[in-house]
């Protein structure tokens, strides 16, 4: 279902491209079957999956226009510990079985999904050293081109000058569409008006958002916390 959901036609949600559906889920089938054993040994749980998402601190909540949104903030994430205390295969794990839960979120099937992610002014070597480059590629397909999740807009924030050169070279070979997704924001007055606070996290950024419970936390983790 969470393909069909995928593929229905923006004008006329009814209608359902199955051809672009089939293509997508064939796409899924050979990434899960790449990924192997990583994924099954042992079987893909929340629980086994929790601590490693801790490191993480993702968050989710809902916006005023009915999207989920998936809250990446660099400021929380604890690099020494993500890189101590887990392998990439436990990183590998945790995005997979997060995304999944986005995946089937009611929220972002019916209306789609936004990105918001505070970079904190991460250096470039600290950047592409977070995780070895094989997974973070493995990765990027997963959530680009894999995945049939409805990717609205990447708004983001804090961004050094590094990403901002790197983005205006992107900026040239991508469509239009594609660049008015991925917005740079350096007013942070900015996130008010994309979601409201009640959408925004508590301690996301440099805002003041009220949101205290993230909503893919309360659904998979809430009995167990």
């Amino acid at each position: 279902m969470a393909f069909l959901a995928w593929a229905r036609v923006k004008e006329d949600k009814s209608n359902v491209n199955v051809s672009k559906a089939l293509r997508r889920l064939e796409s899924y089938a050979d990434w899960m079957h790449d990924a192997g054993s990583d994924l099954t040994e042992p079987a893909l749980t929340s629980e086994s999956v929790k601590k490693a998402l801790g490191v993480w601190s993702f968050s989710t909540s809902v916006d005023s226009e009915g999207r989920l949104v998936w809250w990446l903030d660099m400021g929380n994430v604890n690099v020494a510990q993500m890189k101590a205390d887990f392998t990439p295969e436990d990183h590998l794990r945790a995005f997979v079985w997060y995304t999944h839960a986005l995946m089937f979120n009611k929220s972002a099937q019916e209306n789609g999904m936004v990105v918001i992610q505070n970079i904190n002014k991460i250096g470039m070597v600290e950047c592409f050293t977070l995780m070895p480059a094989k997974l973070a590629t493995k990765l990027d397909r997963l959530t680009i081109g894999v995945l049939p999740i409805k990717m609205q807009c990447l708004y983001m924030f804090e961004s050094p000058t590094w990403v901002n050169i790197l983005m205006k070279i992107l900026g040239v070979f991508m469509s239009k569409k594609m660049k008015s997704r991925m917005v740079l924001f350096k007013d942070w007055n900015e996130l008010e008006k994309i979601g409201g606070l009640e959408a925004i996290p508590k301690g996301f950024g440099k805002v003041n958002g009220t949101l205290e419970e993230s909503v893919i936390e309360k659904e998979y983790f809430a009995e167990e916390s």
